[in-house]
């Protein structure tokens, strides 16, 4: 009894202080009573954008431009063509594509019809894209020609009646054209048929159709599906519907009111299969109608050559990105177009966003990196850290109409301020649930105070300003000896040497301890070994307990990937 009133005591002054400062940063917890969430869906949001701004640049892709009233019309035939192969409402449509005008189009239209759209990477293995179509039951897939080869071999276990395959220089212009067909378009041999068709094939079936395609979509209606690992490492279809999407992005709108406006430009490379991806980085920008930059295979040494022709002013990366970011030289003032600067997907440590921000103020960008925070299961992005942070691991505060709370990692009850537990979540973005998994849904919510809170599979913890922290990956965590060691920490504290260039803690196991960290380092270049290897000793000791310092060492070349360009943890486990 006296341990529940202590906690609402407690949780009653962090939410008072957390109001408190979030006026101070000029955030709200609530959106205006002015400001409602979209009745309707997808397409009918980036509609209302086209009526208001249909001359604005909504799609720039290499050099070919789409004004908002064209991509309007482009997603139209796109619908008419999909209506003609009697695609109905609540289908499942695949969408195989890297950033593309065609796969945007396909995803509105798809919303427009009332259907829904099944994300799928175009990476995945012929396994993974086949279990992606049979358990979402779609009855038609886009793909992009370079996957053709891999679908073709799968496509007739599965219930897809029509496959669409894309080129990913169809909009774009002639010579850029050429130049794949030259490279790589002219070995990919496509042989239509009764179930195989090409694009512009495709969408020439739009003029077939002669009623309306639009549906009544409601903003509680299925969207779309989308892939995660969840909190137990196994993929699953992650359900979200056009509420959730839609009530992102006005949240983000009101939190950076000042920078999401019509004028500004996006960088969009963050894949649509991804919710980073589709719902910041897409259908947010899209939503407000701003100028949307699709990359469809991102470079990262071609970062410079992006800023500088195509002048956009926000961008969201993983902090692999930024690594890179950090080390390149401009001239004077030519980041003073980059007006807001965004990490995500994985922990950043304190060294890398120091380096980011001082090469942002040495070239004249007005916006230092920051942080932001979420998961598949909540649409995306969920908290976002206030300007002039310098802690890294802060992930700030929650969107409006938002909250969190910290439960305790072994008992289902809210732990106290300061203290680490798994991040809890609830909000207007939260997921429908899993795909053909009740079971797993059940098991991704949990109920405390009478209401109900999405489990993140994130442990951090609230300070007395209400802002939260993030420590690690609940999966990544290493319990050692029965003690918890967050690898993000002991990662910093590495990288604070100075002589570290990347780094990455995993879990390895151990006869006795069950796990112990093992530390996977590359050096800098221009750094003797032996001096290196010193520094961090010397670190290690300084400011890790016992039980968090590494036990062993790997000094390795470089640090694997996801497909996300996040570091690999399990592919360091292995080696």
């Amino acid at each position: 009894m006296f341990e529940t009133l202590y906690l609402k005591v407690k949780n009653f002054v962090r939410t008072t202080k957390m109001k408190i400062n979030r006026k101070k940063n000029r955030e709200k917890d609530k959106l205006p009573k002015n400001m409602k969430y979209f009745d309707g869906g997808l397409y009918d949001a980036i509609y209302e954008s086209s009526v208001k701004y249909p001359a604005n640049i909504a799609l720039e892709y290499f050099n070919t431009q789409i004004t908002y009233k064209e991509l309007i019309r482009n997603i139209n035939k796109v619908a008419c063509a999909l209506k003609h192969y009697d695609i109905k409402p609540g289908d499942r449509v695949t969408i195989c594509m890297p950033n593309t005008p065609e796969a945007v189009y396909m995803f509105y239209a798809i919303n427009e019809i009332g259907a829904v759209a099944n994300m799928v990477h175009p990476l995945s293995s012929e396994k993974e894209i086949e279990d992606c179509l049979t358990g979402s039951d779609s009855r038609m897939m886009l793909c992009i020609d370079a996957v053709y080869n891999k679908v073709k071999k799968i496509i007739s276990n599965t219930k897809v009646e029509k496959l669409i395959v894309a080129s990913a220089t169809k909009s774009t212009e002639r010579f850029t054209a050429f130049l794949y067909w030259l490279t790589k378009g002219r070995k990919i041999k496509i042989r239509e048929d009764e179930k195989v068709l090409l694009w512009n094939h495709f969408v020439a079936k739009a003029s077939l159709y002669k009623g309306n395609p639009h549906a009544k979509v409601k903003p509680e209606d299925l969207a779309l599906i989308l892939y995660s690992g969840g909190t137990t490492g196994k993929s699953k279809g992650v359900m979200l519907s056009n509420l959730n999407f839609n009530a992102q992005a006005i949240q983000c709108k009101y939190i950076v009111s000042d920078l999401l406006v019509p004028e500004n430009a996006f960088l969009t490379f963050l894949p649509n299969f991804h919710a980073f991806g589709i719902g910041i980085c897409t259908h947010m920008p899209l939503y407000i109608g701003m100028r949307v930059v699709l990359i469809p295979k991102f470079e990262v040494k071609k970062l410079k050559k992006y800023i500088r022709k195509y002048k956009f002013n926000i961008i969201c990366g993983v902090p692999t990105i930024y690594e890179y970011l950090s080390k390149l030289k401009f001239k004077k003032n030519e980041l003073k177009c980059l007006k807001m600067v965004v990490s995500g997907g994985d922990a950043m440590n304190m060294q890398l966003k120091e380096k980011v921000d001082d090469m942002l103020a040495k070239y004249g960008s007005p916006s230092n990196l920051r942080v932001g925070y979420g998961l598949t299961e909540a649409s995306g992005v969920v908290s976002f850290s206030p300007n002039g942070i310098k802690e890294s691991d802060i992930i700030g505060y929650p969107f409006p109409d938002c909250d969190f709370l910290i439960k305790d990692l072994d008992k289902n009850k809210e732990v106290p301020v300061g203290e680490a537990g798994e991040i809890l979540f609830r909000g207007a973005t939260v997921m429908m649930g899993y795909m053909n998994n009740e079971e797993e849904t059940k098991n991704s919510f949990v109920t405390i105070h009478g209401k109900k809170w999405l489990r993140t599979g994130d442990i951090g913890f609230f300070d007395d300003k209400g802002l939260l922290h993030y420590k690690a990956r609940l999966k990544r965590m290493i319990i050692t000896n029965g003690y918890n060691v967050y690898p993000a920490h002991v990662e910093e504290v590495i990288m604070s040497s100075g002589v570290v260039e990347k780094c990455c803690v995993a879990g390895v196991p151990h006869e006795t301890r069950g796990e112990i960290p093992k530390a996977f380092i590359v050096l800098k270049k221009d750094v003797d070994p032996s001096y290196a290897k010193s520094m961090i000793k010397d670190a290690i000791k300084e400011h890790l307990a016992k039980f968090e310092q590494p036990k062993q060492f790997a000094y390795i070349d470089d640090i694997p990937v996801t497909k996300m360009g996040k570091y690999d943890f399990r592919a360091l486990q292995k080696m």
